[in-house]
């Protein structure tokens, strides 16, 4: 197994479930196989026939997928072919029936009308195994139910000892149970991998349609394009296809155009060239793309409510494939949920339509969603014991946690009555988890809400109720006598959008799957809300004037906030948070990695294939990183297979010599490329001990390495987006921090920190009283000094050091002037004003202005600070024992590097014995800093790094 895995698909080790399936199916057992899309479900029925030299069958829903398929087999020295209406090759059939392909393709119609004769021959040669792939579609609970699915299960009779074997990637119980009966499969093996894609970003945003929401997404797309990859647009009308992708032509972006209208021929040249990477975005109703085969679709974008989950969680499955981090932004609008109806005029039955309309209605919940998006989508499907919040990798972390400190301050509390704000999101994968959103208490209008639907005895849908608060007279309130509730009009200064925003967090307000305060049902095809047990509770502890505190999200619905709709729409999307085909990879690796894109390129057109068929970008990202010299070296990269190698291997190496000798770049380097979970890593070996984040380390080398100016690398064409200059250096002072090298001078000088500014800040800091939060210290500050100043005068006080030691005397930036050096001097002969003198002053006072404790009274005289004075932080040395000049005191970097090397921890006497340079009192304030912010924790009373 593992040699027909490293043969012909270039990889060493198989996937999790995939070699236990294998094994189930070369037993001859039948299976079911639910697994997300990206997860490997195809190498399960792709490798038995390579062992067992038999023929796999394959049913396939659509001819597209059926083709890309074949093609990219066949790049992988694998005997495939199809056999369907497109099939123009007479002797096909022929030689499929003789055994002759590995694998063997089928559409469904074609595998119910072939003769016995054909399965007959086909046995006697041998067949190893029959897949249903997309097997959902056998279901009429399934999102995609095809009526000639339903006839596959005539071929049991036909195959008797063959294993059957579905395949999906979304299917809930009652569907795997349907797909189980109507294939007539015998004691399955059923194997349910999970459905988290990890690598994925899930996003909602609400708009309202109009060509100047196009043009703004059309501005977002194109930034993508320039970094990401391929974009997938899916429309829910073909108008509204047409719309966008003449406006990407307008905006100079190649794109292409999908839809149900167009003649097969122009489908089939669309679909072709997106799989060729001919154009970047195509612009697709949902007829386009089922199991799309393309691993490099880096960003899925829905313009409209889907009509169901499975479809939604199936469509954007489409994104990222191969691993790498993507993104999937989902665009509706409240005019998307009047579309039931429609989407219940293609059901057959009663029970089709009932399925139908549940599938829409948790659609429509997930839009109106403020909790863990992705705990939603995997509630929906099953997975137990989800968390309650999506979480990600540590790089990306620490990614956002900088991009929350630096907006931090810009957020301000909302003027409505109990609003405030909900702060940082610790992480996330979805927008829920990720962005601050402001919280109020509801309480009231969830109590009006509540009672107002009960009032209307629960047998109706939201408008009733909504329209009693609202005082509507319409002809229906009135006949059911609904004016004369005591409720009727109390709600009418909301609109009717908000009150509907309310209901469904009312609706959603535990999980996904656990009922809220009302509960949404199907009754008749219609959707009912009804007051749930809890709601009732609320109910019953409540007053009309006195409600149990209820706070809960104000979405953008609720708030009509542009600031608010502005930090989502900043955060969300693609400013700092889309995928980059260049992460990982230095300026020189980058420009080597586009060079190999284009060679790719090349060899697939001259071959007639498309690009990812002759090897993945994943893989083509290690050749970049790697540049192996030889055959040998380049047979070690995962993703390369023996098909490659020996036919193109030699052109490979030839090109990798050829850019790497063009570049300056050394051959065969080591590298090892961890899976990406939501954003790609920068891989990146930084000499300190201590690491740092990517952005950070690559901000540090651009500017310290590669001396470009915050500017330029607040710039850089790699980016998805520009970056303020500001965070960039404050990308630079945290690489300090942590022990890289910089050049204060230089960078101090870029920033335009002078000693006044110093002085203007320790002035802010004794007046705050504090240092741990920037934003109060920001606000006593002139509107000149930023937060970058403020962290950087920080930071060289965590390093012991300041300005004057920076710029050496004479410097234009220097603090001793001739003038201040007087002062010096002057500072340190005997008072000349009442107070201590200066070996009693506290730590802390400055001379040369009038603080309480200062030697010199000048008011007037320039600010400078003594520095054995200067440090007011707890992270310096304090109480150093003067009579011991090898006493050792506690900063914050001594004390984390001296943590790191105890497993278990060490105790605070430990800790006093090491740094005997600094009394109890400042070691412990400065640990109960580090537990703040998260970098050591204490258990057992040991204290242990984080």
């Amino acid at each position: 197994m593992e040699f027909a895995l490293k043969e012909f698909f270039g990889y060493s080790t198989f996937r999790p479930y995939q070699k236990e399936i294998i094994e189930t199916i070369l037993e001859g057992k039948d299976s079911l196989v639910v697994m997300a899309t990206g997860s490997g479900k195809s190498l399960c029925y792709q490798v038995p026939p390579l062992i067992v030299k038999k023929t796999a069958v394959v049913i396939s829903p659509l001819l597209s997928l059926m083709q890309d398929q074949v093609m990219a087999l066949r790049q992988q020295g694998i005997k495939a072919e199809h056999l369907s209406s497109a099939q123009t090759d007479s002797s096909v059939q022929r030689r499929a029936e003789s055994g002759q392909f590995d694998i063997l393709y089928m559409t469904p119609e074609k595998a119910c009308v072939i003769s016995n004769s054909f399965w007959s021959n086909l046995l006697d040669r041998g067949i190893c195994l029959l897949a249903v792939d997309e097997a959902h579609c056998i279901s009429e609970w399934g999102h995609d139910f095809r009526v000639e699915y339903k006839q596959l299960c005539k071929l049991r009779s036909t195959l008797p000892n063959v294993p059957f074997v579905g395949l999906t990637a979304t299917a809930t119980e009652k569907v795997r149970k349907d797909i189980m009966n109507s294939l007539k499969m015998r004691d399955p093996c059923v194997t349910i991998g999970s459905f988290d894609r990890k690598n994925l970003f899930y996003g909602v945003k609400s708009f309202n349609r109009g060509a100047l929401f196009v043009d703004e997404l059309v501005g977002e797309v194109s930034k993508c394009v320039a970094t990401a990859g391929s974009t997938i647009i899916y429309c829910t009308t073909i108008k509204d296809v047409q719309q966008i992708f003449e406006s990407l032509l307008k905006a100079g972006i190649k794109a292409g155009m999908y839809n149900g209208q167009m003649g097969n021929k122009a489908r089939e040249e669309a679909h072709r060239s997106f799989i060729r990477d001919e154009f970047d975005v195509m612009v697709a109703t949902i007829a386009f793309g089922m199991g799309i085969d393309k691993p490099n679709i880096r960003y899925v974008i829905h313009y409209g409510c889907p009509k169901s989950l499975e479809s939604y969680y199936q469509e954007s499955g489409r994104c990222g494939r191969d691993g790498i981090a993507s993104m999937c932004w989902l665009y509706y609008t409240r005019g998307d949920f009047g579309k039931a109806d429609f989407y219940c005029g293609e059901a057959s039955s009663e029970s089709q339509r009932t399925a139908i309309m549940e599938s829409f209605m948790a659609a429509q919940r997930y839009c109106m969603l403020t909790t863990c998006r992705r705990k939603f989508l995997l509630d929906y499907f099953g997975e137990k014991n989800t968390p309650d919040k999506c979480g990600l990798d540590f790089t990306l972390h620490l990614f956002l946690f900088e991009i929350f400190n630096l907006i931090e301050s810009f957020i301000s509390e909302m003027s409505r009555g109990k609003t405030r704000s909900q702060g940082k999101k610790e992480n996330g994968t979805c927008d829920n988890c990720t962005i601050s959103r402001k919280e109020s208490d509801m309480s009231r209008e969830a109590f009006l809400l509540i009672s107002s639907i009960r009032s209307c005895g629960g047998n109706w849908g939201l408008n009733v109720p909504i329209d009693v608060l609202r005082g509507s007279r319409a002809k229906k309130i009135i006949n059911a006598q609904f004016d004369k509730l005591p409720l009727h009009g109390l709600g009418k200064e909301l609109s009717a959008n908000w009150w509907k925003a309310l209901a469904y967090q009312l609706i959603s307000h535990e999980s996904a799957m656990c009922a809220g305060y009302l509960t949404e049902t199907i009754r008749d095809t219609f959707k009912i809300v009804s007051v749930s047990p809890k709601g009732l509770q609320f109910l019953s502890s409540s007053k009309p004037d006195d409600q149990p505190m209820l706070v809960l999200p104000v979405t953008s619905e609720m708030s009509g906030d542009e600031e608010h709709r502005n930090k989502f729409s900043e955060f969300g999307e693609v400013n700092g948070l889309a995928p980059s085909k260049y992460e990982g990879l230095s300026e020189a690796e980058a420009q080597f990695y586009n060079m190999l894109l284009e060679e790719r390129m090349k060899l697939a057109r001259a071959v007639g294939t498309a690009p990812y068929a002759l090897c993945g970008d994943q893989t083509l990202k290690k050749i970049a990183l790697t540049r192996p010299s030889t055959k040998a070296r380049l047979a070690n990269i995962d993703g390369v297979n023996q098909h490659l190698l020996t036919k193109y291997g030699d052109r490979f190496i030839q090109s990798v010599k050829s850019l790497s000798e063009r570049l300056n770049l050394s051959l065969d380097g080591t590298v090892e490329i961890q899976p990406t979970i939501a954003k790609s890593t920068i891989h990146a070996v930084p000499k300190p001990d201590r690491k740092i984040t990517p952005a950070k380390y690559e901000a540090w080398k651009m500017w310290h390495e590669d001396g470009l100016s915050f500017e330029k690398i607040a710039n850089v064409p790699s980016r998805p987006a520009p970056i303020k200059e500001g965070t960039v250096a404050g990308y630079v002072i945290d690489a300090a921090l942590e022990g890289y090298p910089i050049d204060w001078a230089r960078l101090l000088e870029e920033m335009g920190l002078t000693c006044e500014i110093s002085g203007h800040i320790q002035t802010a800091i004794l007046k705050v009283g504090s240092k741990d939060k920037l934003k109060p210290i920001k606000d006593e500050l002139p509107e000149e000094i930023t937060y970058a100043h403020i962290k950087a005068y920080l930071a060289m006080q965590d390093l012991g050091m300041s300005p004057e030691e920076v710029f050496p005397p004479g410097h234009p930036s220097s603090c001793k002037s001739d003038e201040t050096l007087d002062l010096l001097q002057e500072s340190s002969h005997p008072c000349h004003v009442e107070g201590p003198c200066e070996s009693e002053r506290p730590v802390g006072t400055f001379v040369g202005h009038n603080f309480p404790g200062n030697c010199n009274g000048a008011d007037s005289a320039p600010l400078v600070y003594d520095d054995d004075l200067l440090s007011l932080s707890k992270r310096q040395k304090v109480n150093a024992a003067e009579e011991d000049p090898l006493a050792v005191g506690a900063t914050e970097s001594s004390l984390l590097n001296w943590i790191k090397n105890y497993d278990q921890g060490v105790s605070l006497s430990d800790i006093l014995k090491h740094f005997y340079g600094s009394g109890e009192e400042s070691v412990l304030e400065l640990l109960s800093c580090l537990e703040s912010e998260f970098m050591i924790f204490k258990k057992n009373n040991m204290y242990i790094l984080m």
